[in-house]
C-alpha cells in the first residue's frame, strides 16, 4: 500500500489540482517524482508526475502510463522502472490512476459510459503540456493490462493526441473495431503472452487474437501485409523466447510490431514483481526499454 501525504484536504477538495504531494517512488539518481489530485467531476484523481531534475530549455517527451486493474501509480512505476527511464531518456513519465481501479475501455454504455477516461486522459495530457512545457509532439501512451486495453480505446478516439503507443497484455476489443477504421495512423507495439491467462492469445468471443489485432493496426496505419518475422536472442534460462513481427512500409513513416513471448503470461517482461498465477515473466527483454527506444523514434 503506497504512503501518500493526506494533509490539507480541504484545500484539495477545493481546488481542481492540488498541490504537489511526495510521492512514494523507488529514487533513481537525478530524477524527481511528485503528485497531484485531479478532480474529474466528483472525484479526485491522482497522477504521479517523474521528471529529470534538471531544466532543459528544450520541450521533452512524455510517455503516459496506465497501470493494470486496481493498480496505483506508484506501484506501477516501479514495476516497469519509470525513474530509471526518465533518467536514462531524458524524458518525463506520467501515471494517472483509473476510478476504483478500473479503466473505462469496454464503453459498455457508449457515449454515456462513466467515468470519461479518454477526455480524463486528454486533460491530463493538456494540462501537463501547459504546465510544464512539456513538447505536444511527442507525447506517447502505453499501459498494461487494463492499462493496455485504455491505450487502445485511446488511440483509437483520440490518435491526434499521441505521437505512439506501446502497451503489454493487451487487444483490440471486437466491438471497438469500427470505433478505429478511420482513425489516424498511431505507431503501436504489442506485448503478448502466448500462455496469457488473462486475456487469450489467440483470441475469444471479444477479443481479437493478438495477431489479429496487431495486422489489424498495421492495416490502419497503412503496412505491408506480411510483418518481417524474427526471433530474438534467448539470453536467460527462463523457460520463454520472444519472437518479433515488424510492419513496415506504413503511411508517413508509422510502423506496428508484435512481441510475442512463448510461455509467457500476463506480464511485463523484464520486470521482477509478479504472482506465479499470472504465468511466466520472460527476462530476455526489457519492455520499458524496448518501448521507449520504439516511441521515441515517432512524432506528431
Amino acid at each position: 500500500m503506497r504512503k501518500r501525504a493526506r494533509c490539507g484536504l480541504l484545500l484539495i477538495l477545493a481546488s481542481v489540482w492540488a498541490g504537489p504531494l511526495p510521492a512514494a517512488v523507488t529514487p533513481a539518481e537525478n530524477v524527481l517524482a511528485f503528485s497531484r489530485d485531479l478532480r474529474d467531476q466528483t472525484k479526485l484523481r491522482h497522477v504521479l508526475y517523474l521528471r529529470p531534475r534538471a531544466d532543459s530549455v528544450a520541450p521533452r517527451a512524455a510517455y503516459v502510463l496506465l497501470p493494470y486493474r486496481g493498480g496505483e501509480s506508484d506501484n506501477m512505476a516501479d514495476l516497469v522502472g519509470a525513474a530509471q527511464l526518465v533518467r536514462d531518456h531524458d524524458i518525463w513519465v506520467i501515471i494517472p490512476e483509473a476510478v476504483n481501479g478500473y479503466w473505462n475501455y469496454k464503453m459498455l454504455l457508449g457515449a454515456a459510459s462513466v467515468p470519461d477516461d479518454v477526455k480524463f486522459l486528454s486533460r491530463v495530457i493538456d494540462e501537463a503540456v501547459a504546465a510544464y512545457g512539456l513538447d505536444a509532439r511527442r507525447i506517447y501512451m502505453g499501459g498494461y493490462s487494463g492499462g493496455a486495453m485504455m491505450t487502445i480505446r485511446y488511440a483509437c478516439e483520440r490518435p491526434e493526441k499521441i505521437a505512439g503507443a506501446a502497451l503489454v497484455g493487451g487487444q483490440l476489443i471486437r466491438t471497438l473495431a469500427p470505433r478505429c477504421s478511420t482513425a489516424a495512423p498511431v505507431p503501436m507495439a504489442f506485448v503478448n503472452g502466448e500462455l496469457d491467462p488473462v486475456g487469450a492469445y489467440n483470441g475469444d468471443a471479444t477479443l481479437m487474437s493478438s495477431p489479429d489485432s496487431a495486422a489489424f493496426w498495421a492495416q490502419l496505419n497503412g503496412c505491408d501485409a506480411l510483418p518481417v518475422h524474427e526471433q530474438l536472442p534467448d539470453t536467460v534460462n527462463d523457460g520463454t523466447r520472444i519472437e518479433l513481427d515488424r510492419y513496415g512500409g506504413c503511411r508517413q513513416g508509422q510502423a506496428v510490431r508484435l512481441y510475442t513471448v512463448r510461455q509467457g503470461g500476463h506480464t511485463w517482461p523484464g520486470a521482477v514483481d509478479f504472482s506465479p498465477s499470472l504465468g511466466r515473466t520472460s527476462q530476455d527483454l526489457n519492455a520499458s526499454e524496448a518501448f521507449i527506444r520504439f516511441l521515441l523514434s515517432f512524432s506528431r
